[in-house]
């Protein structure tokens, strides 16, 4: 699903920049899935629900869903499927039958039934990629993908597990905008068109905290400093590359191993020709990671934004985050939700000899389970 012959070259330019910036983990060349994004209203901030601090923090097992969101009204998720703000809803009670794909389980992915196994009722979703599948295949993408009405503003919730200690995904979770009929698959390293579309990972690395990875057209490069791709500039890597730009909320804690946690997602396309564009999220109903017009302050280096700044000698003073200009055109509005857990192999075997020079038993199945998901166009919260 994904190619990635540039993969090398990633590794040497990271390799070479580690030097000055810190690595964000899952941070490689890596195609694209379609997607959209528009205008749409103004919506309140991680912190306007759910308290803790957009800084840091790690989710504290309370998921009592936030007055005013969706969980809320209908407890346990009964009903939710109809109301409508919800564009796409499935806790795998019924099979497969309303992702896009696959129509069936595959090698890597399948639908169990287990009640003692899933976060509610029997139904859960088990994604497994073993030391085998990657001896024979050099990129698995295991994944599933719904394209759902398109829509300016949008939030994701879904359970997740993560049952056994391994390596976690190159990239992991990806939300797509773009126009009508546009993908965006295959185009690691490009700066998509912003009159065409535009798309974000949400990825854990091998410190088990979570980053937004982005491509979109007003992406930085991270050939010089300053995340323009000028031959001679200060830092300049010695060539241009474009790969996602990295958001790390700083002080993170790790997510919990082997037990359901809670995820949610929020992203607002911004007004064309302004940058009030947002993306958020919050783990457990707690929020970690905030980025609109103006909050956080941060730095940033070439392609990574740091969050209350950094200590290399390239850094400048921390400044508040200027928001993002996603796009140019009002057709782009977002229309693509895919639980991609993307592996490759070189980077998981990094990953698997980081993991056991900390003295960790590392599983050979890498696997995540995934369970009651909602896409809609307001708050979900977590379902109990």
């Amino acid at each position: 699903m994904k190619n990635h012959p540039q993969f090398p070259l990633v590794i040497a330019l990271i390799l070479a920049a580690c030097d000055s910036t810190p690595s964000t983990g899952g941070q490689g060349g890596h195609g694209g899935h379609g997607g959209q994004g528009g205008s749409g209203p103004d919506v309140p901030s991680p912190h306007a629900s759910g308290g803790g601090n957009s800084d840091g923090g790690g989710g504290n097992g309370d998921t009592s869903p936030p007055p005013g969101t969706l969980s809320e009204r209908y407890p346990d998720d009964v009903g939710i499927a109809g109301d409508p703000g919800v564009l796409f809803h499935d806790d795998f009670e019924q099979g497969w039958g309303r992702w896009d794909g696959p129509a069936a389980d595959t090698r890597t992915l399948r639908i169990e039934a287990d009640e003692a196994t899933a976060h509610a009722g029997q139904g859960y979703l088990r994604s497994s990629v073993t030391t085998a599948d990657l001896a024979e295949e050099t990129y698995i993408s295991s994944s599933t993908w719904v394209t759902h009405e398109r829509a300016d503003a949008i939030y994701w919730r879904f359970h997740v597990r993560f049952p056994e200690l391994a390596p976690n995904p190159h990239h992991w979770v990806r939300m797509a905008a773009g126009a009508e009929g546009w993908d965006a698959s295959g185009l690691a390293n490009t700066v998509p068109p912003g009159d065409e579309g535009f798309w974000f990972d949400f990825d854990t690395n091998t410190d088990d905290v979570f980053n937004f990875y982005v491509y979109w057209y007003k992406m930085r490069s991270g050939r010089c400093n300053d995340g323009t791709a000028t031959p001679g500039c200060a830092g300049d890597q010695g060539t241009t590359y474009h790969y996602g730009n990295g958001f790390q909320p700083p002080g993170q804690a790790p997510f919990p191993r082997d037990r359901w946690f809670c995820v949610e997602m929020h992203a607002r396309a911004n007004t064309v020709g302004q940058s009030d564009g947002a993306l958020a999220f919050w783990i457990d109903g707690v929020p970690i990671g905030d980025y609109r017009p103006g909050h956080p302050d941060g730095t940033w280096l070439r392609d990574q934004f740091h969050a209350g700044g950094c200590d290399f000698s390239a850094c400048t003073p921390p400044a508040p985050f200027g928001g993002f200009d996603f796009r140019s055109s009002g057709d782009v509005r977002f229309k693509k939700f895919a639980l991609d857990a993307y592996y490759e192999r070189d980077s998981d075997a990094r990953r698997r000899a980081e993991m056991e020079e900390r003295g960790m038993t590392v599983s050979d199945a890498r696997t995540i389970l995934y369970d009651d998901v909602v896409v809609a166009t307001e708050r979900v919260g977590c379902r109990r």
